[in-house]
């Protein structure tokens, strides 16, 4: 009987640091990178938001500040295309600092909504 108490006890403090000295798990490996093609870059392309200028005469310049060259003007009622917005070193227009970059590259100022409408979220410009 001692013999078999002995041999309990030391199989209960095998099993107590056993995991002590255990291997770690290796680490899973890192993911590739994400590639989009085909259906799925079309979808992303299509997260841009369809805007309609409420003002005639809205400037449309080479970077979000009035002191940027203004390229060309856009009439009332012309649709536009919008890619994203931002807040960021821009120039303070109607009391609202943002403006909207468009899939041409050029910017317009949004001004509380006064000078483009539009539905929908736009993303912020990152």
């Amino acid at each position: 009987m001692k013999f078999t108490f002995a041999l309990a006890a030391i199989a209960l403090a095998a099993n107590a640091i056993a995991p002590a000295l255990a291997l770690p798990e290796p680490a899973p490996a890192a993911a590739a990178p994400t590639v989009y093609s085909g259906e799925a870059a079309r979808s992303l392309e299509r997260r841009t938001n369809s805007g309609t200028v409420r003002v005639d005469g809205l400037r449309y310049r080479r970077c979000p500040k009035t002191s940027c060259d203004a390229v060309g003007q856009y009439s009332i009622g012309t649709h536009i295309t919008i890619v994203c917005y931002t807040r960021d070193g821009t120039t303070v227009v109607n009391g609202d600092a943002g403006w909207a970059k468009l899939t041409n590259g050029y910017w317009v100022a949004l001004a509380n909504g006064e000078y483009v409408s539009w539905s929908g979220s736009i993303p912020y410009c990152t």
